[in-house]
């Protein structure tokens, strides 16, 4: 097989005909071998109905299912272990990201790298947004110790041995491109722009970037951990020089140094960071039982046209 196209289906249900109707003209025009893998994650509009009319229709469709929501990462994982591609291919199924940019990705993989990653340009994204997204990436890429780029998307290309490492890693943090940012292969950029979404809104919510990029940063570094000790060293430092001051102030000028409201500020900022490393040492504790459990990152509940299920 010469190409895997794998798809987290999640929200988007009216997009998967025309996407399927695209990628065939481009994939069959290429002449190459592949396969196009549509993993349901469980949402709530029925999209699992489409994907097994596309999967009876078109023996070249792998479909998977589900058996509840476990998350775009989940889905990736499941796609590109039911792959037998030598590039793996990933894209979201909302045709954000053009089809027809394929035989570029690819001839730009053929060239020698084993990951070519795309830079989304002129997102359909309001200012605030933009901005928003650009200050959490790059405190995320600090914490978590892996350099990638707030533009970069699901829509990427991958070797087969660079995708047989992500398959092997048993880390919860499933994001695939960040992992094989991680991984250091040879790999380059391109750049293309983003259309609309066919249909809906995007389902990743503050809530879901703030749990994906905890996962991120406990998954990949220990970085915030040291953070903790930098806070607390500052702090004794601060407080030494303080107490000096506070005994001068008595001794030499014979006055009591007023400041009770900045004490009691300390003591709530400090007794909330202490709060806050410890739930941070929590998480990581968290993810090693997480680990130790050796459960299942997914359970599936039907496929339809695999042959390794």
């Amino acid at each position: 097989m010469d190409i895997s196209i794998v798809i987290p289906v999640y929200g988007c249900p009216a997009a998967l005909v025309p996407l399927h109707e695209r990628l065939s003209a481009v994939l069959t025009g290429m002449k190459v071998s592949y396969e196009i893998i549509m993993v349901d994650d469980c949402d709530k509009m029925n999209s699992w109905e489409e994907v097994q009319k596309l999967a009876l229709k078109d023996e070249h469709v792998k479909a998977i299912h589900f058996t509840k929501n476990f998350g775009q990462g989940c889905a990736i994982t499941a796609g590109v272990r039911m792959s037998s591609g030598d590039h793996i291919i990933t894209m979201d199924c909302d045709l954000q990201d053009a089809p027809e940019n394929i035989p570029d990705l690819y001839g730009k993989a053929l060239e020698g790298y084993d990951v070519v990653f795309v830079r989304r340009q002129k997102r359909k994204e309001s200012f605030i947004v933009r901005l928003f997204a650009k200050w959490y990436h790059n405190v995320l890429c600090w914490l978590s110790g892996v350099e990638f780029d707030y533009d970069l998307a699901t829509y990427l290309i991958a070797s087969r041995r660079a995708a047989d490492y992500y398959i092997s890693s048993k880390d919860r943090g499933r994001d695939f491109g960040v992992f094989l940012m991680w991984l250091g292969f040879k790999h380059t950029f391109v750049e293309y722009e983003q259309d609309r979404r066919y249909e809906g809104k995007s389902s990743f919510t503050f809530v879901k970037k703030w749990k994906t990029a905890v996962g991120i940063i406990t998954t990949y570094s220990n970085r915030p951990l040291y953070v903790s000790i930098w806070v607390g060293a500052a702090s004794a430092v601060f407080s030494f020089i303080y107490i000096i001051y506070a005994f001068v102030q008595y001794f030499v000028y014979n006055a009591n140094p007023e400041g009770w409201t900045t004490v009691a500020a300390a003591i709530f900022f400090f007794g909330g960071a202490i709060l806050s490393t410890l739930g941070l040492m929590g998480i990581y504790l968290g993810n090693v039982f997480d680990m130790s459990k050796d459960r299942p990152l997914y359970a599936i509940q039907e496929t339809i046209n695999c042959n390794n299920p």
